[in-house]
């Protein structure tokens, strides 16, 4: 029988508890680094085209690309207007399939799941180059390696989203019996479930949880999907007939979208002054901890071939859902995605 479940968007929906409305764009801007948002010469937005991007659940600093781009103009040199929304990732790739949004931010399990519906989403630049999901534990738990978790509690949002994906991703990698561990549904409360000792590890995100704790003083171990198998993480889409229709687009949104990752990952005290106007709860209280939240999301975005897709991480994906009754159709991988808009 088919699992089914919803991607929630990445990374941080633990530190907001309700969505918000679409979040206003930031004022496009000149790339000249010694000038900040406001000061920067506009583009009239009549002379751009208008694109909504779905990227996530609520505004976060780990979406801080986006605001780059949208603040350092790289989007209005393409000739684009971009809105960013938020909401839910299964919503926003069932509205790009139908051709109501171009793009949108999803997960390469997304993708998979949605092809197997027969749901024409393509993959075109890949943004996240691990997948950002682990099983976090206090050092003193001694549990650093999947073997170590039989006979152990470990604590997960539920059986849904990207932390459930991780978790069997994990289990089914590493060839761990589930039957050995105590797997208990704990909403999005990781943080304290763990210092507290109501379970003795959770599935996590790598730029939350643990630097939550981190930040807290306190001493993990973190056992990172990534290690034992490659999943295709976030990235954008957009649907088939987009490509087919106006491939120079998705060119311009990707160039001006990698070309933010990459002046983020070069520039992280700006981006995160940038990222402080798009999210202006970030309070100056909570400012450490989301400062090392953006850092320890670059360590997930570094690359050295930025939004190439490799072609063996998708298949191993699509047979890992397969295998694991995520979906219960096969798809051919090549027709998940494609490297054609980040290799001009």
């Amino acid at each position: 029988m088919q699992k089914m479940f919803h991607a929630l968007s990445m990374p941080i929906l633990v530190l907001f508890l309700a969505a918000c409305a679409p979040l206003a764009s930031p004022t496009p801007a000149t790339s000249q680094p010694e000038e900040t948002p406001t000061e920067s010469a506009r583009q009239a937005p009549s002379e751009l085209t208008h694109i909504d991007l779905g990227v996530g659940f609520v505004p976060n600093v780990q979406f801080a690309p986006f605001y780059v781009a949208q603040a350092k103009g790289f989007y209005a040199e393409e000739g684009l207007e971009v809105n960013l929304e938020h909401g839910y990732e299964h919503d926003f790739v069932s509205l790009t399939a139908q051709g109501d949004r171009q793009f949108a931010v999803a997960s390469g399990d997304q993708v998979i799941l949605a092809r197997a519906q027969g749901l024409p989403v393509v993959y075109v630049m890949k943004w996240y180059q691990r997948f950002p999901v682990a099983v976090m534990a206090l050092s003193e738990m001694g549990i650093d390696s999947p073997e170590e978790l039989a006979g152990h509690s470990v604590g997960i949002p539920g059986l849904f989203g990207a932390s459930y994906v991780g978790w069997e991703a994990l289990v089914y990698a590493a060839g761990v019996d589930e039957t050995d561990i105590s797997l208990e549904s704990i909403g999005f409360t990781q943080s304290e479930a763990i210092s507290q000792g109501q379970v003795d590890a959770a599935v996590v995100y790598i730029a939350n949880e643990p630097v939550q704790l981190t930040q807290a003083g306190m001493d993990v171990d973190i056992i990172q999907v990534s290690d034992y198998i490659d999943l295709v993480s976030n990235g954008i889409i957009t649907n088939e007939t987009v490509i087919q229709e106006n491939p120079d687009l998705i060119l311009r949104l990707v160039r001006a979208t990698l070309r933010a990752v990459e002046y983020a990952i070069a520039h992280p005290d700006e981006a995160f002054n940038i990222a402080r106007q798009a999210v202006p709860e970030i309070t100056d209280e909570d400012a450490p901890t989301q400062k090392a939240v953006l850092e320890a999301s670059i360590e997930l975005w570094r690359s050295d071939q930025p939004g190439v897709s490799d072609p063996q991480a998708w298949s191993d994906s699509a047979e890992f859902m397969l295998d694991t009754g995520l979906v219960e159709t096969p798809v051919d991988a090549e027709t998940l995605y494609t490297n054609e808009f980040v290799t001009q």
